[in-house]
């Protein structure tokens, strides 16, 4: 046997040992991408739950004591604080769940970097316009502020939707549910125009300052640039996942993030590493309002559900 043959076996050898590297690095690549995107459907279950069923308290919490506040005095009605509080985030807590799902999806298939930035952008706003309005750091009159200020600007969107569509669309309210039963105590049985009147009234005659704003008349100045910067249990990162994502999102791109865009043309899919990189929103946003929800009820929610998840969302292993 020559030198030659040697050299060329072990050429041959180190190939076959570099393809066998390859193949192993990927496939783990995928296992990661697979074991994050079961993850998110976890979380996404579990916000569901959230959104859905009654929530559990300790006996001192701020949760417990929006139970003891006053009726909200709504024209014919009297709604209470504590039950305003909760449909209000679980309005968003039931869109962060569903939206979830959807980057779930966006992870498993590894084809749309921006498709996923979007859904991980919309994540992060669910989950901090649920937080605003159960932020404990406030009094119970404040918070009521926020998710009335919410329910005005929901409620004007959904009159300009039907002006436009003519009639032709229900109110999606109408199946949030509480513990099993539909609830329709904002739906389709009730005029929204008359239940602005009745928050304006309201606010008014508890001496709130009430703005007419362009689209929606507001009792607080609400927005998500503040909210990311100012919730207690925030940590830092969420200014920068609202505004990265947002960049993404209308096209804003500084010329690091084209080239990332750019990488995913040039590849033909959207790894999850990829993926994970811009979506920081995806987690930012579950773990502040989980956060926030803890100090709230008094009670830790999803605790080993979002561990896992955050671990994953993190996990440094290697690319595809």
């Amino acid at each position: 046997m020559t030198d030659e043959d040697d050299a060329s076996r072990n050429d041959e050898a180190w190939a076959m040992e570099f393809i066998d590297r390859l193949n192993r690095g990927t496939q783990e690549a995928h296992e990661r991408r697979d074991a994050l995107a079961v993850a998110v459907d976890e979380i996404a279950h579990g916000f569901t739950q959230l959104g859905l069923k009654p929530w559990k308290m300790r006996r001192k919490s701020p949760a417990r004591e929006d139970m003891k506040a006053p009726d909200v005095l709504l024209g014919d009605r009297a709604e209470p604080a504590a039950t305003i509080l909760r449909y209000e985030s679980a309005v968003n807590i039931l869109s962060a769940a569903d939206q979830l799902r959807g980057f779930a999806v966006l992870l498993r298939a590894e084809a749309s970097l921006m498709g996923a930035v979007s859904v991980a952008r919309g994540i992060f706003e669910a989950c901090l316009w649920a937080t605003a309005v159960i932020d404990p750091t406030i009094t119970t009159d404040e918070r009521l502020q926020r998710a009335l200020t919410r329910r005005l600007a929901r409620l004007s969107a959904g009159i300009r939707l039907k002006d436009m569509l003519d009639g032709g669309v229900a109110d999606a309210d109408q199946f949030i549910e509480n513990d099993g039963d539909v609830d329709d105590e904002h739906g389709t049985k009730r005029d929204p125009a008359k239940d602005i009147d009745d928050i304006v009234i309201y606010a008014k005659d508890r001496g709130w300052p009430v703005k007419k704003g362009r689209r929606a008349s507001e009792i607080t100045p609400l927005s998500i640039d503040w909210l990311s910067e100012n919730l207690e249990r925030r940590i830092g990162i969420e200014g920068y996942a609202w505004t990265s994502g947002s960049s993404m999102a209308h096209g804003e791109h500084a010329a690091d993030t084209a080239s990332w865009v750019e990488l995913s043309q040039d590849l033909g899919t959207a790894p999850a590493w990829l993926i994970r990189l811009w979506s920081t929103g995806a987690w930012a946003g579950p773990r502040l309002f989980l956060a926030t929800l803890a100090n709230y009820t008094g009670r830790v929610s999803l605790g080993r559900e979002y561990q896992r998840f955050e671990e994953l969302f993190w996990d440094g292993g290697g690319k595809s």
